[in-house]
């Protein structure tokens, strides 16, 4: 993931920061580090951050975003597009460790922070390396954008919901 993260600095350089599932994959890489350091407490402290955006990235990014991205531009790299919209969800997957319900405010408020990040930036005219909004549907002026905006904060509050465990 190291790898994947540091050829997207590279190539995208500040413009990395106003996406979504790059949030979400330095959470999941600063989560794997802090575990890999065995720093327990910092790595169980990001984990109900990241779990069910994680699941939202992939499930968004290939419902929503690469049907209309990959109709006009297919993907220049698929290797990075699977690592980060797909390999990424499964890492974590494969921890099989439990989030609980009582933490549903962080993958809801984790999400707000995006959304609202990602409508000053667009807001102040911000775009992409390439000179185009990040998301088709960031348009803030228009309801779409502040749609897509409770969708994202939803989609990450009900999946936080379904995988959550009561309290042990």
């Amino acid at each position: 993931f190291g790898i994947v993260f540091i050829f997207s600095v590279i190539r995208e350089r500040q413009f990395i920061l106003i996406y979504y599932t790059v949030w979400t994959f330095m959470l999941e890489l600063a989560y794997f580090l802090c575990k890999s350091l065995r720093w327990t407490s910092m790595a169980d402290a990001l984990w109900p951050f990241m779990m069910a955006p994680a699941i939202v990235v992939c499930i968004g990014f290939w419902i929503i975003v690469a049907p209309m991205q990959f109709t006009y531009q297919p993907p220049e790299n698929i290797v990075m597009v699977f690592v980060t919209h797909g390999l990424n969800m499964v890492a974590v997957i494969v921890e099989k460790k439990k989030v609980f319900l009582k933490d549903i405010w962080k993958p809801v408020l984790y999400t707000i922070v995006y959304n609202i990040f990602l409508a000053i930036y667009v807001g102040g005219g911000g775009r992409s390396i390439s000179g185009k909004l990040p998301y088709w549907y960031a348009q803030y002026d228009q309801p779409i954008g502040w749609i897509f905006a409770a969708l994202a904060v939803t989609a990450a509050g009900v999946t936080h919901f379904t995988i959550a465990s009561p309290e042990p």
